[in-house]
């Protein structure tokens, strides 16, 4: 394969190039779930449907998102933190990679169900920018990756709140979740899925899977994913486009509780 990057609309400008593509198997995309299950109901407008015009070929895995606070937030829990964000830190700002990424939707969901408020800062789709500003205490908090921050928490220069999964994770067993923490069922977890254009064969599909699952399955390839903070999830087509309808309807909620939205 030729890897081309076509970054922008949250995923939308890449996934557009494959659905306009023939639908032979040669033109693929990996993305985040903006293009496959977020980005219809947070824009105005699409270029495309992602339930009619996209086929779900493969997950490839799962990166836990983490909440952090810079040390200056006196709040060493959730219930702390929601104390803080109801009095002093009314007007606290937080970080995220970009808007509509997950980072973001995740505290907007949070500030709903919490009933708080806090100014949202995005970052143009640069991670390390955001978290160089979170070390620097110029922002007060953020979802961030997992596996790239847990090291400035234990060097003390963040300090954890609570993992955005409904189970503690095995990389940091000791944070707990925000499920636990007095948000039952709250869970925000970004993905990364392969997939194509409609209409490309069963056949193609399932053999583009296989593939991708082999891949997966590689010990060298786990360590490099793992690096990455991303934990292989594989699953077969029909298990994938059943997640992936289950996640849109999942961010349809939190989007329409949260009153995000993108033009």
């Amino acid at each position: 394969f030729v890897v081309e990057s076509r970054p922008g609309a949250n995923g939308n400008i890449g996934v557009d190039l494959v659905v306009k593509a023939p639908a032979d198997g040669h033109m693929l995309f990996v993305a985040p779930p903006g293009p496959f299950a977020i980005n219809t109901h947070l824009m105005s407008s699409m270029p495309f449907n992602p339930m009619t015009d996209v086929a779900p070929v493969a997950m490839l895995g799962v990166a836990p998102l983490l909440l952090v606070v810079h040390p200056a937030v006196p709040a060493k829990d959730l219930r702390e933190l929601l104390a803080w964000l109801r009095g002093e830190g009314a007007h606290a700002h937080y970080a995220s990679q970009a808007v509509a990424s997950t980072g973001h939707l995740a505290m907007e969901l949070l500030k709903s169900l919490a009933g708080v408020d806090a100014m949202h800062v995005p970052y143009k789709g640069s991670a390390a920018q955001a978290t160089t500003d979170l070390l620097a205490g110029r922002v007060a908090m953020s979802f961030v990756n997992t596996s790239t921050t847990l090291q400035h928490v234990r060097d003390g220069r963040l300090r954890a709140i609570a993992v955005a999964e409904l189970k503690r994770i095995d990389a940091a067993p000791e944070i707990p979740t925000l499920a636990e923490s007095g948000l039952p069922g709250f869970e925000a977890t970004p993905w990364l899925g392969l997939g194509a254009r409609s209409g490309t064969s069963r056949e193609i599909i399932h053999r583009l899977n296989d593939r991708a699952s082999r891949a997966l399955a590689h010990a060298e390839v786990a360590r490099r994913m793992a690096n990455l903070g991303v934990e292989a999830r594989p699953m077969t087509p029909e298990q994938f486009a059943e997640f992936v309808r289950a996640e849109s309807g999942k961010w349809a909620d939190i989007i329409r509780r949260s009153g995000a939205k993108v033009e």
